[in-house]
């Protein structure tokens, strides 16, 4: 199969495709540059381990592998499973290119999305049950979070890939352990300061 992309304004078109460009662009081109993949076995792969550091909707999957097609930084083939008809994706020389100069780029800082920080903010205007039962249940997704990331860091129970890539997913997976202890540490922190604090003063309400 040829996997080079049509020539042309190809040079010159290269700095904007770039910045036109997500994360999550980068991401499927990551993947693809390491096996073919159907856009099912994509979303496994990001399911399985991408998922925590970057959140996408199986829509915003299948949409961006139509856009690096549309590009030309992936191709797809058709193949059959017995009956059935699949597509299945590969990266192409330009796509490789693509995703070298976007790992050669310096990161942008990390963003944080974390609703019981901002539940915590406005716990005031609620009830001080619900703080705490936000708490507990921070604590426990974190606990079983970190229970699952144990998991699949046990050899006996991941799958067999190269000793390259099973070092580049345990840098990311050590950060991830250690963000779900912080969780479990901060959220059992702050449950031993609520049931410190004094009962909360009745709430004037107003009357028209």
């Amino acid at each position: 199969m040829d996997r080079t992309a049509p020539t042309g304004r190809r040079e010159g078109k290269r700095a904007m495709t770039e910045r036109a460009l997500t994360t999550s662009s980068y991401i499927v081109l990551g993947l693809l540059a390491t096996h073919d993949w159907t856009a099912y076995q994509l979303a496994e792969q990001v399911g399985r381990g991408l998922d925590p550091v970057w959140p996408t909707t199986d829509r915003q999957r299948y949409n961006t592998l139509k856009r690096l097609r549309e590009r030309h930084l992936v191709v797809g083939r058709a193949e059959k499973t017995g009956e059935r008809s699949r597509t299945v994706y590969a990266i192409t020389d330009a796509g490789r290119s693509v995703l070298a100069q976007w790992l050669s780029r310096p990161v942008r800082p990390p963003a944080l999305q974390f609703e019981a920080g901002a539940r915590v903010v406005f716990a005031a205007q609620g009830r001080r049950e619900d703080l705490r039962r936000t708490l507990e249940l921070t604590r426990d997704q974190a606990l079983a979070r970190r229970a699952l990331l144990t998991a699949r860091a046990d050899p006996d129970t991941t799958d067999d890939g190269s000793a390259e890539s099973r070092r580049d997913a345990d840098l990311v997976e050590t950060f991830l352990l250690g963000q779900a202890d912080h969780v479990i540490a901060w959220a059992t922190w702050a449950l031993e300061e609520l049931a410190t604090w004094p009962p909360p003063e009745p709430r004037e309400t107003s009357e028209e």
